[in-house]
């Protein structure tokens, strides 16, 4: 069998920031599990990130929130 390694594209998927080792949101970085045609389809404007930062994953919980409370 041949293995291939997959590159990982390492900047958010929403908003297109790096989260690279040096970047300052390495540490907090949330890994998105989902394939890149995936997060196409869900409309995410960077979907060749395969990562969420910590200030959109923020972003998103508030929005949430805010839409289970209205």
């Amino acid at each position: 069998m041949i293995y291939t390694k997959k590159v990982m594209k390492e900047i958010c998927n929403e908003c297109g920031k790096s989260v690279k080792f040096g970047s300052g949101r390495f540490v907090n970085r949330i890994s998105d599990f989902n394939t890149r045609a995936y997060r196409k389809g869900m409309g995410k404007p960077y979907p060749e990130g395969d990562f969420i930062c910590e200030e959109c994953d923020l972003r998103i919980n508030e929005e949430i929130l805010k839409i289970k409370s209205a």
